[in-house]
């Protein structure tokens, strides 16, 4: 069932005008479901369109004095409305813009610290294969660095493969064992 519209007469708008409370409850009553319907229909938020709504209605108390009884209040009521509703959706995109800001900027923040701990882990890291045996270090970057395979660096180096392998463990156990306290650091 479609709400009818329904005919204020200048009398009610007089006494509006003037302050009266009992004119402002008629013209709230009779209006009410149809200025919350139109801002439902424009936001599709229950909590926004009750709260426009009520705004609307405290606006028109505040400027009962400048109301033209003779003009109606339908067309001020709804332009009240209309007016709250861009100002509501104008604070929602605010809100929004400001969230993403804080987003992106959050990530950037996140990015940067993440670069750093990767080259501080990568400087303490360099630290500890300096410290490496020679032909050992020399095995470990081989296949580390260049992506050699421990065949390749056994006829590289004219060793054993078995021995490539077994200095290749000795060099991530070793170096396991020193970044242990610096990535412990790191991760909480």
């Amino acid at each position: 069932m479609k709400d009818k519209p329904i005919h204020i007469n200048s009398r009610s708008l007089r006494l509006l005008q003037e302050g009266d409370e009992k004119a402002f409850e008629y013209i709230f009553h009779h209006y009410y479901n149809q200025i919350y319907t139109f801002v439902l229909n424009t936001l599709f938020d229950k909590t926004f369109a009750e709260d426009i709504t009520q705004s609307v209605f405290i606006s028109l108390w505040e400027k009962r004095e400048i109301i033209d009884p003779e003009a109606g209040i339908a067309p001020l009521l709804y332009t009240i409305a209309r007016n709250h509703v861009y100002r509501q959706t104008e604070q929602l995109l605010l809100k929004y813009k400001y969230l993403q800001y804080q987003q992106e900027n959050a990530q950037e923040i996140t990015d940067i610290e993440s670069d750093v701990n990767s080259r501080f882990l990568e400087n303490i890291l360099w630290e500890f294969i300096e410290k490496l045996p020679s032909d050992r270090r020399r095995i470990f970057l081989l296949s580390r660095k260049e992506n050699l395979s421990n065949k390749e660096i056994a006829s590289r180096l004219q060793i054993s493969e078995k021995t490539v392998e077994t200095q290749i463990r000795r060099s991530l156990i070793f170096l396991r064992e020193k970044m242990k306290d610096y990535l412990s650091v790191l991760l909480f």
